[in-house]
């Protein structure tokens, strides 16, 4: 055991030093700080070199990531921002765009109802494209309900069925025993109801079994 200074106010009881002088550590670089007891913190440091070769990996990780987003170094919180808020209105404009091409294509759906109800497979959207449509389909004249399924882009199966008010239709009930089909679950929502499941090839027994559900 031995007695340490390190400057003017730390002055510390040690028996792991292994060098004759803090010049001889050079810079650290705490790395790691954490809990491994009751009132007891671990704090984990890189000392020499390690510092040195610490900060030139994260500069050049700093130079690729400006790169990437086409910036100056300096820049790179500001660019970084900017392609955040052209993400942002990317994505507005896509729903948007999504929702002009589910409501194109609802007056089609409503057409094909029997007793005011829409059953119908809708393959190669996504499955926010696939709820829009419902939506639109829904808010059609006279349409009292609609229940859609298909494989959507991102893989997997995946139903939802949309209820207008007052006709009397549980959406989560409409579905409840085609998710069986598709290997799935979810779907509990009165007014709407959406699942997924796995298996492709039970779509159109699903949709066969939401018709039952439906009185069709």
């Amino acid at each position: 055991m031995r007695v340490l200074e390190a400057g003017e106010r730390s002055l510390e009881l040690c028996g792991g030093t292994h060098v004759r002088a803090l010049g001889d550590i050079g810079p650290m670089k705490i790395v790691s700080e954490g809990s491994i007891g009751s009132n007891i913190r671990r704090l984990e440091a890189i000392a020499g070199f390690g510092p040195i070769d610490r900060l030139r990996d994260e500069e050049a990780t700093l130079a690729r990531a400006a790169e990437l987003v086409g910036v100056p170094s300096g820049e790179l919180v500001q660019g970084i921002e900017k392609r955040l808020a052209e993400n942002k209105e990317l994505a507005a404009e896509l729903r948007q765009l999504r929702q002009q091409l589910a409501a194109a294509g609802a007056g089609d759906l409503a057409a094909q109802a029997v007793d005011g109800i829409v059953v119908a497979r809708h393959d190669g959207i996504d499955r926010d494209a696939l709820r829009d449509l419902a939506f639109a389909v829904r808010d059609q004249p006279g349409i009292r309900a609609v229940i859609l399924g298909g494989a959507p882009d991102g893989g997997g199966a995946a139903l939802v069925a949309a209820v207008a008010k007052g006709a009397g239709l549980h959406a989560g009930e409409l579905i409840a025993d085609a998710v069986k089909h598709i290997k799935g679950g979810g779907g509990k929502g009165a007014d709407f109801a959406v699942a997924g499941g796995k298996d492709v090839a039970g779509i159109d027994a699903a949709l066969a079994a939401a018709r039952g559900a439906a009185g069709l």
